[in-house]
Formats: structure tokens, C-alpha cells, sequence
């Protein structure tokens, strides 16, 4: 059980903050392995004057995981953890942390809970045709739906919406997001000193900078009080793969830098804002090639298609168009060396529409550590098998990481393990899970750490949330970008605090086979007093994804070592 700071004799006479979210509303979506997961959600409707949106977008809500045998209520869990989602990551991200952890705890003798919060953003996500392709059990159905016209149940899909559909997203950025956190924690934990002894809060990735500005909020507006101030609603503060910071290079430590920058930084937002507000800036990244929207659709496609059909061979590349943005997307994800890329395949290498693949493969070649272009999405799910193999140089070849100094920071282009792909044109390419890559030449079992199904099912994933949101707000970005560059007026005039969630307990895992370790962390370290965990062979998104049973027969050792920190707290 965890503790609480002492209040002061002024504190104990301040009025205790009372959530403003009403209408809460539970449904199970299912029992797995011991662990109920269900939906939560309460209206918080958004304040006049926002934009035209859905009604959806006026509730939010979170994943919540319990022990099948542990209370109900969430004031008797010992703990409960609250999780901010990472950059584009949706509340399915973290389906495999948040079960593993639970069932970590009660192996313990520990009832906890943890939640895994979904951005207000997710009320615009596109899953019409993910659930209605994993009712018919047809992942072409969603595909033709998103992609070619198709119309389900008498209505086709009307596009992806561009900048100037989404002004709504105008009011999802950092305020909205991490004051959604504070009025849910404080609807079902409604005493403070409760409140301190049992959330332990905690973010993935761009999540755990989110909880760094959440830890220094004013949220009732007030210096005079501090009852509400972020850092007094949570036990503890867990990283996970990230930092948790609202100021990394500690300017508001320095009355001039603080004063400088915040006259500098805080108009020049002032001014960026008002131009993302009448839509002189994108809202979201919808038609960006690589990054946008429609590609992160075909990783959902993907899963999907792996989790309905894995060892079928695969369709969805033959039912994606030809367009420019989706081919460079493509040509990005699979191309082998410079040349690949610049020619499409045209050097003779090929494009991946020229080979053949399973679903599961296909998935494989897109996300995995040995395969994908994308380190910051990578994970650790198997290996290609079938056919022959070439070993790949792009974007950036892996041997770069090895650069003294420099090549931490270059993981976050190449990996930091061999990557390969096909070469064989005629052969169905297949795939071997992350339990059964024994004698593959370029990998091991130790750097294979997440269960492809596991993957495929989450991210083919419906309603209530996406795997990755369909439009993430940019404005997330240029709030973090303004708090960090010292702006404290404006919309950033209750980012009153700095670095407080140092001052409480801290836990920090790192990806062993990730970036942020061997990059941001060694510019802004874990605090001194912090438990700090090195997950081997886990990539950066095997921190919230890795299979409950890992290749030595141990647990998951980032759902493991988050439990033991939890039960640790006094």
C-alpha cells in the first residue's frame, strides 16, 4: 500500500476538488486468462463553443483490468494504475502490459488494477469496418470498406477526413487530455488522501511526457492550493520507455531562463495556436505519407487480416489502390536498401506487391524487429521463414548503432537487430512466432519477446477504441513543444509546477533493444532515487506488448517489475 506526503495545516482547510464527469458507464468486453477487461466511460462533454463533433467525442473513458477474483470497486483494489497512451496509440496498445500486470499482482497476492486511458481524440476513430468484418469473419470486408468503395450494411465510407474536418481536434490537446485523467481519477477515488495512497500514474512512450505535465498541473487554477495540483493525486510515478517531465533541461530551476523563455516561447505560441486554430496548420497527419493516417489503417488491416486468416494467403495488398501516398508508404516500409526505395523495387529488388506472403507473414514484415523500417513501432514477434532472405540497409543500415556515441541516438532509425526481407518471388513466405525462432540465422529467443496473435487481435481490434487512432491531434505536439520550451503564460499558465513527480516514488523501464535508452535518457536520466529497469531484447513497443510467457519461461518482465514496484510502496 502506498503513502501519502503529509498535508499541511493550510492544506488540510482547502476545499477538496469534486470530478465534474457524470453518467459512468461499465461494460466487460471479455474474461481472459483470469483478467476482466472492460469499458469505462463518463460524460465529460466538451466546453461552448467547440466545434461541430459527435456526440461520442463528449465522453471518454479507459480499458480497465481486474483480477476475475479481486473486488469490484476500484477503492478496493490495492492499487490502481493509470496509464497515458504513447504517440498515435490508442488504449489497445497496452492490452498485453495491462493484463500481464494484473495477473503479475495477484501472483503476488495483490489485487490491482490498471487502466488504460484512451485520448478524447478516439471518439473520431474508424471501426465500422473492423467490426463488421470480425462479425462476417471476412477482413476484406473492411478493407474494400476503407479503401474501394465498398459499401456495409448500406453505407460507404465517405474518406478520411482532412485538416479542415477535425477543428474540433482544436480542443484535444494537452489541457483536455490530462484534465480527462484528473476528473476520472477523481469520479471514482473521490478523497484525497485516498487518491495518494493508492494511483500509482504512469504513460508509454509520449504518454510518460504527458504524465510529466499532468504531475505539474494546476487544475483548479489557484497557486494558494495545492489539493489539486497533479502531483497530489498520484502514489507513485512510472515510465515506461520514456521520461516523465514537463521541464527536461530545467529552465523554471533558473528565475532569468525562466523569464526569458517564457516571454520568448510563451507569444510565439500564443501565435502558433491562433494560426492551428483556423486551420494555417494541420489538425492531424491524415494524408501524410509514412505517417498518416492511411498508413497506420493498413497496420490495423494487417492485424486484422492476421487474426482472422494467418495462415491463409494474404489478399490485402491486391485490394489496396495504387495511389501515390499508400505506395510511398509501402515502397517505405519494405524497401531493403536506398536504391530500393528511390526505384519502388524498379532495381530489380522488387516491391512488396511482387511477393508473396500469409497474413501473419505479411503483419510480420510490417511490424517485427527483423523485418519493419520503422523501429519506433517495432516489436519482437517471430521471424520471416519459407524462403530466402536479403539482408536490409534501410532507411539506415543497423551496423550505424554501433557508432561511439551517436549510435544509440541512430536506433530510432535502424533498430538495433539485423533486418531482412524476401528475395524469392515465387515462394509463399510464412512465419515462425516469437516461441519458435531456435536456429534462425538472424535472430535469437532472447530478442523475441511479443506473441504475433497477440498483435494481429489487437490491433484488428473495433470498437470502443482503435490500436492506432485514426486522427492523433497534432496539437499535442506544439503543447509540448511550448512547455518545454518554457512558455508558463497562455494556455500554459496552470503548468504551474516543475519536476514534482520526482519527488515522489519512480520506476523507469527501458527497452534493452530500444532508443530511448541509449538516447533521450542520457540527456534527461530516470531521478536519482528511481527504480531503473533494462528490459532485454524488448523493443519499444514489446514494453507494453510482450507475451505474458517469455522464451526462458519467466514472465513478462515489464508487466513483472511494474507489480513488484507497485507492491513495494509503503
Amino acid at each position: 500500500m502506498a503513502f501519502s506526503l503529509p498535508l499541511s495545516a493550510a492544506n488540510a482547510e482547502q476545499p477538496t476538488p469534486a470530478s465534474v464527469a457524470t453518467d459512468r458507464q461499465e461494460r466487460v468486453l471479455e474474461t481472459r486468462d483470469g483478467v476482466i477487461v472492460s469499458h469505462v466511460s463518463y460524460a465529460l462533454p466538451l466546453p461552448a463553443g467547440v466545434a461541430a463533433h459527435p456526440a461520442a467525442c463528449d465522453r471518454t473513458g479507459y480499458l480497465r483490468y481486474r483480477s476475475a477474483d479481486g473486488p469490484a470497486d476500484s477503492r478496493a483494489a490495492d492499487n490502481v494504475i493509470v496509464q497515458e497512451p504513447g504517440a498515435i496509440g490508442g488504449a489497445v496498445n497496452s492490452d498485453s502490459v495491462a493484463a500481464n500486470t494484473v495477473a503479475a499482482a495477484r501472483a503476488m497476492g495483490e489485487h490491482i488494477e490498471f487502466w488504460a486511458l484512451a485520448r478524447r481524440s478516439a471518439c473520431l476513430d474508424e471501426t465500422l469496418g473492423f467490426d463488421y468484418a470480425l462479425r462476417t469473419g471476412n477482413y476484406l470486408d473492411a478493407v474494400d470498406y476503407y479503401f474501394n468503395g465498398k459499401p456495409i450494411e448500406g453505407s460507404a465510407f465517405p474518406g478520411f477526413r482532412q485538416s479542415q474536418d477535425l477543428a474540433v481536434l482544436d480542443a484535444m490537446g494537452m489541457e483536455r487530455i490530462i484534465r480527462d485523467q484528473y476528473e476520472m481519477m477523481l469520479f471514482e477515488i473521490p478523497d484525497q488522501a485516498e487518491r495518494q495512497q493508492k494511483y500509482v500514474c504512469t504513460g508509454i512512450s509520449l504518454g510518460g511526457l504527458v504524465t510529466g505535465f499532468f504531475s505539474d498541473w494546476d487544475f483548479d487554477g489557484n497557486p494558494a492550493t495545492t489539493r489539486d495540483a497533479g502531483y497530489n493525486q498520484c502514489a507513485a510515478f512510472a515510465a515506461q520507455d520514456t521520461m516523465i517531465t514537463s521541464d527536461p533541461v530545467a529552465i523554471q530551476n533558473t528565475p532569468f531562463l525562466h523569464d526569458i523563455t517564457n516571454a520568448i516561447v510563451g507569444p510565439t505560441n500564443d501565435v502558433v495556436k491562433a494560426a492551428a486554430n483556423i486551420g494555417a496548420l494541420p489538425r492531424s497527419l491524415v494524408s501524410v505519407p509514412i505517417i498518416g493516417s492511411r498508413t497506420f489503417m493498413i497496420y490495423r488491416l494487417a492485424g486484422l487480416a492476421a487474426h482472422l486468416e494467418p495462415d491463409a494467403e494474404s489478399q490485402l495488398l491486391a485490394h489496396l489502390p495504387r495511389d501515390p501516398d499508400l505506395e510511398a508508404s509501402l515502397n517505405f516500409m519494405f524497401a531493403g536498401s536506398l536504391g530500393s526505395f528511390v526505384t519502388n523495387g524498379a532495381d530489380g529488388s522488387g516491391s512488396i506487391r511482387d511477393f508473396r506472403f500469409t497474413n501473419q507473414a505479411l503483419l510480420g514484415v510490417f511490424i517485427d524487429n527483423n523485418s519493419g523500417n520503422f523501429p519506433m513501432f517495432h516489436q519482437g514477434v517471430g521471424a520471416l521463414a519459407g524462403g530466402p532472405v536479403a539482408e536490409k540497409a534501410f532507411p539506415t543500415p543497423v551496423s550505424v548503432t554501433q557508432v561511439p556515441l551517436l549510435g544509440g541516438f541512430l536506433r530510432i532509425s535502424a533498430g538495433s537487430q539485423q533486418r531482412v526481407r524476401p528475395t524469392d518471388r515465387n515462394t509463399l513466405y510464412t512465419w515462425r512466432n516469437y516461441d519458435d525462432v531456435a536456429g534462425v540465422p538472424f535472430t535469437a529467443p532472447n530478442h523475441e519477446t511479443s506473441d504475433i496473435r497477440d498483435a494481429a487481435r489487437q490491433l484488428g481490434s473495433g470498437a470502443p477504441y482503435a490500436y492506432w487512432e485514426t486522427y492523433f491531434p497534432a496539437r499535442i505536439f506544439l503543447d509540448i513543444g511550448a512547455g518545454y520550451g518554457g512558455a508558463r503564460g497562455g494556455d500554459m499558465t496552470n503548468l504551474r509546477y516543475a519536476n514534482m513527480a520526482r519527488t515522489k516514488p519512480n520506476y523507469s523501464s527501458f527497452a534493452g533493444d530500444g532508443f530511448v535508452q541509449q538516447g533521450a535518457a542520457l540527456v534527461v536520466p530516470p531521478p536519482p532515487t528511481a527504480q531503473v529497469v533494462t528490459l532485454p531484447g524488448y523493443s519499444h513497443v514489446d514494453t507494453i506488448g510482450a507475451a505474458r510467457v517469455q522464451n526462458d519461461g519467466k514472465p513478462d518482465a515489464s508487466a513483472q517489475t511494474l507489480a513488484e514496484f507497485v507492491r513495494s510502496l509503503p
